[in-house]
């Protein structure tokens, strides 16, 4: 048979889209599976989650994050009192104006959040008037510090922190 032959054309045709499918799906299966080992799932939309959301927000001003140890770790170079006053008053707004639209269960949650940022947000702002008593310059009450009492300064990552049990 030579090349011209219809009979070998078609067979070879038919060898090449069966591959290239194949290969597609494999393609297909292999990006599938690097984008759900990529990105996580995206929570529901519900109104907790978009509570704990402005709540994160607010702690992350506050420059809250978790400490190997399990205690609490406050970077005092980090903190924005301003911008973590911001975000806890726009969840007290929120649970102004949702009174007697919410269910029990999210009231308590919203009210419950909002006051225990209120009490970190006081901690910290009393840790940040302390540190710069006792240390002076370098921060100020408007930018830095962490809830709770401490149990000791964290000099290890460079800068001042507070470690709350």
């Amino acid at each position: 048979m030579t090349e011209t032959d219809p009979s070998n054309h078609f067979s070879a045709d038919e060898d090449w889209k069966s591959e290239a499918e194949a290969e597609r799906a494999r393609l297909a299966e292999a990006d599938a599976k690097a984008a759900a080992s990529e990105q996580p799932p995206i929570p529901e939309a519900t109104f907790e989650y978009f509570v704990i959301a402005l709540a994160s927000q607010a702690m992350m001003a506050m420059a809250m994050r978790p400490d190997p140890s399990g205690q609490v770790f406050i970077d005092l170079n980090a903190v924005d009192l301003k911008m973590a006053e911001h975000h806890i008053d726009l969840l007290a707004v929120l649970d102004d104006k949702t009174k007697g639209n919410l269910t029990d269960e999210e009231s308590k949650m919203l009210t419950e959040t909002v006051d225990g940022l209120r009490t970190q947000y006081v901690q910290i702002k009393n840790q940040v008037q302390e540190h710069l008593a006792k240390h002076g310059g370098g921060l100020t009450p408007d930018a830095q510090t962490g809830p709770g009492t401490t149990t000791g300064e964290d000099t290890a990552s460079g800068g001042s922190g507070l470690i709350i049990p």
